[in-house]
């Protein structure tokens, strides 16, 4: 019997999951039961794919069928072609939620990063794409971000804020450069090492050492990085003392890699929200996000 394709049409998609199954369980009566259908048309089916392709696909015996020669060499294409399909419907009933959210570099690697996992555990429909070009003006348009994750003082008019962190800050070091801050630490010995900042105006270094009473403190070298997460590193690395948030630093001083030689931690006042446009449309889209965000933030660890 030769082959007769007619290339306007295909064979249907059942009697392809009928070969397939059939050629995996060997068996009429085994696919029958599993398909739930009659051993008549599980052999129907059959038929009518062989007279599609002109070939025999299996040799009949008694109590069991095995493929032919054609039957074996169809039958990897069959099986690719129903695993596809079945990937492509699965996916058409998935209902993917995509967002694009900013945030600041610090904020993405130190906090964000490490809670991915538990964001995917519970919305495994949510799909987050970072963006970290903190410094460019959200527009909230089509096109461009759904929420802006940023720091400031929890004030923007038409907007809806949800307070995530509160910045709670306090020198950090290297532990090889412990021995210049002497035994007990004294802010004096400040003096002697470079002060690493996260913002040109040292407004954080300010804040600390006025609460330690340190207003005529002049440190020998400044420092200036554009992000939090650089002048960790470089602290980490020896090369001075940072004021670090301890909301970014946890990790950090529990390895050793950080230490906070001095007792006293400042807020202030400042921290870290998450917004988006005051409209119902961006609430919907935003809100299992931001619910999520809501707990991971009110989670002590």
């Amino acid at each position: 019997m030769e082959p007769r394709f007619d290339r306007n049409r295909l064979p249907p998609l059942q009697t392809l999951q009928t070969f397939s199954v059939v050629a995996e369980t060997g068996s009429f009566t085994t696919a029958a039961a599993e398909l739930n259908l009659s051993q008549s048309a599980i052999s129907r089916q059959v038929q009518q794919l062989e007279h599609y392709f002109g070939c025999s696909l299996f040799e009949r015996h008694t109590r069991k069928v095995a493929l032919t020669e054609r039957g074996m060499a169809l039958i990897p294409i069959v099986d690719s072609l129903l695993a596809s399909l079945k990937t492509s419907f699965e996916a058409t009933r998935m209902t993917v939620s995509s967002l694009t959210v900013r945030m600041p570099p610090t904020f993405a690697r130190k906090w964000f990063l490490p809670r991915l996992p538990d964001l995917h555990s519970r919305h495994d429909d949510l799909n987050i794409n970072i963006d970290t070009a903190w410094f460019l003006r959200p527009t909230f348009s089509v096109g461009d971000i759904d929420m802006l994750i940023t720091y400031g003082n929890g004030h923007w008019p038409g907007m809806d804020v949800l307070p995530l962190l509160r910045e709670r800050l306090t020198p950090m070091c290297s532990p090889q450069l412990l021995s210049r801050l002497g035994d007990p630490p004294d802010v004096k010995n400040l003096q002697d090492c470079v002060l690493l900042h996260s913002n040109p105006r040292h407004s954080d270094w300010t804040l600390w050492l006025q609460a330690e009473g340190a207003y005529s403190f002049q440190a020998s070298r400044h420092q200036v990085f554009d992000t939090q997460d650089f002048a960790m590193t470089a602290a980490a690395s020896g090369y001075g003392v940072t004021m670090g948030d301890l909301a970014f630093s946890k990790q950090d001083l529990q390895s050793g890699e950080l230490v906070a030689p001095f007792e006293r931690i400042i807020d202030s006042g400042y921290g870290y929200y998450a917004l988006w446009p005051a409209r119902a449309e961006a609430r919907q889209k935003v809100h299992a996000f931001a619910d999520w965000l809501r707990d991971a933030s009110a989670d002590p660890d």
